[in-house]
């Protein structure tokens, strides 16, 4: 595609309807309209409503595409999915499981055999509770802010200290048009790229909750993730404390303080909260906030913690488990037990905790701050039903797994069978017959996994809501199914009408997308 042909596609004002698809380069400019499959020599092809005829696009040339909005159709029925050991997730429901074959129906793929061989989990209820948000496939419903934007009264003190004149006033404005925020949403995830700015969600936290995300960073991973919060401002203190601060040096609300670039005083980016600071080999969790009289709360709490431990750059899921009448939260690093921290008086609900207590109430917000390059993805939000471990964590080099829904019962063997929505196991004690409607999920024994391949150059990723990923080699596509060659599941048609995004350069996106930023800061100004 020419030059003066793309530019005119990048600057078009014609208003877009919110179901177009959208289409990313990897050099980072997008393109609206609508995916109509694939050609030859896996060419996209795309149309427009100002263009009289399709055009083609070279796969290699473009990151993803968001299709339908990213509003595609969904199965509410069930959320449950197949993990393949490439790292893929079917949704879908098992058929039936034996020694050698697996039988999958899905509502993206149809009725499919697996070799059982390639399974590595089964999850017939993997949330545990009612799902309550998967994402980020948009940044609807998210908010990027700079703490100091929420002190009132510092704005107003610098304001007045510093009046600029009508000149600076004009280059302030011009200065503002051309800053980028920190966190930028691409295709599903959301990126950081520097800076200190907050990135938030209101209302999507419960009493009893499961949050799990995927972080990707380049550097040592240095983060705050605000749970609970509820973004109070800082409460304005009354005039006599106000008074004796000012000849005592300040003894008001308390100066943000920072620690190796991340700031200590943590109310002033998400309020009322709890803080989980994740760094490579250590975990935190500090209860801040504002006490009655406008001080600032800032108490670390102690916990039990594992030898867990994340590399100076890499990928890795965190996942939160919190109940807050038990005063009970727990966290786990790709599916292994990390840490917990128990009888949180400060989490419990008002009405749990001791008479004369003054702690301030959370809220039910998320948010995460950092200092440095990272990568936010799946996050899934679900209620929690109590279950305090996970199968991964209990994974076993011979044993089968299974954790039951009610939180509490787990079983070690072998899957010998699944054949009418029961699940038959064995072990050296005894012999059961489960039904799929009780198991939260099964991780089968670690000898069946083996080491993940480098994707195949020309690989598509399909994703899907509210998890689900399948990748392969496309044979070809239309605009409603694709026909993919799978590393493991051979031939898959794949209905796109149920999927968020196709991913086309999914080898690194998260080091793509630094890259571009970095050419950018270092492209010298005209």
């Amino acid at each position: 595609m020419n030059s003066k042909l793309f530019t005119l596609f990048a600057i078009s004002t014609i208003a877009h309807a919110a179901q177009d698809d959208i289409l990313r380069f990897t050099n980072g400019d997008q393109l609206h309209g609508t995916y109509q499959g694939m050609g030859e020599g896996n060419a996209i092809l795309w149309t427009r409503l100002d263009l009289t005829s399709q055009i083609s696009l070279k796969s290699e040339n473009v990151r993803h595409i968001l299709l339908h909005g990213a509003m595609p159709a969904t199965d509410e029925s069930t959320h449950s999915y197949v993990t393949l050991q490439n790292g893929d997730q079917i949704p879908g429901v098992i058929l039936s499981f034996d020694e050698k074959n697996t039988r999958i129906r899905s509502h993206v793929v149809g009725e499919i055999n697996i070799p059982s061989e390639n399974i590595s989990a089964i999850h017939p209820h993997p949330f545990g509770g009612k799902l309550q948000y998967a994402g980020p496939f948009s940044s609807d419903g998210w908010e990027v802010y700079r703490p100091e934007d929420r002190d009132p009264r510092a704005l107003a003190k610098k304001k007045a200290e510093t009046e600029p004149s009508d000149e600076e006033k004009n280059e302030d404005k011009s200065k503002d048009k051309k800053e980028e925020p920190t966190w930028q949403h691409s295709g599903s995830a959301w990126y950081h790229v520097k800076g200190m700015h907050v990135l938030a969600r209101k209302n999507c936290l419960g009493d009893s909750t499961l949050m799990r995300f995927r972080l990707a960073w380049r550097e040592r991973l240095n983060v705050n993730i605000g749970l609970n919060a509820d973004f109070a401002l800082p409460p304005e203190p009354k005039k006599d404390e106000a008074e004796e601060g000012k000849k005592v040096g300040g003894a008001g609300r308390q100066p943000a303080m920072f620690f190796n670039g991340m700031p200590t005083n943590h109310s002033l980016s998400f309020g009322n909260a709890l803080v989980l600071t994740v760094y490579q080999s250590y975990f935190s969790l500090t209860r801040c906030g504002y006490d009655e009289n406008g001080q600032v709360i800032n108490q670390r709490m102690l916990q039990t913690q594992s030898g867990v431990q994340l590399p100076e750059s890499g990928e890795a899921t965190i996942e939160v488990r919190c109940n807050r009448a038990k005063g009970l939260l727990m966290l786990f690093v790709n599916g292994q037990y990390a840490a917990q921290w128990e009888d949180i008086e400060s989490l419990k609900p008002k009405s749990d905790r001791d008479e004369g207590e003054a702690i301030p109430p959370l809220g039910n917000g998320f948010a995460i701050q950092c200092n440095s390059a990272i990568r936010l993805s799946e996050v899934v939000i679900s209620e929690w039903s109590g279950i305090k471990d996970s199968a991964y964590s209990l994974s076993h080099e011979k044993r089968d797994i299974i954790l039951l829904n009610n939180g509490t019962d787990r079983y070690s063997g072998e899957i010998t069978e699944i054949k009418d929505d029961v699940a038959f196991f064995k072990n050296a004690y005894c012999a059961l017959e489960i039904p799929l409607t009780e198991i939260s999920e099964i991780v089968f024994a670690k000898k069946q996994q083996a080491d993940q391949k480098e994707p195949t150059e020309g690989t598509v990723t399909a994703r899907f809501y509210p998890t689900g990923k399948i990748s392969g080699l496309a044979q070809s596509s239309g605009p409603l199914a694709m026909k993919l060659h799978h590393p493991l599941a051979q031939q898959l048609d794949v209905k796109l009408n149920h999927a968020v995004s196709l991913e086309f350069s999914d080898e690194n996106p998260f080091l793509e997308i630094m890259d571009h930023q970095q050419e950018i800061q270092l492209t010298p100004d005209k």
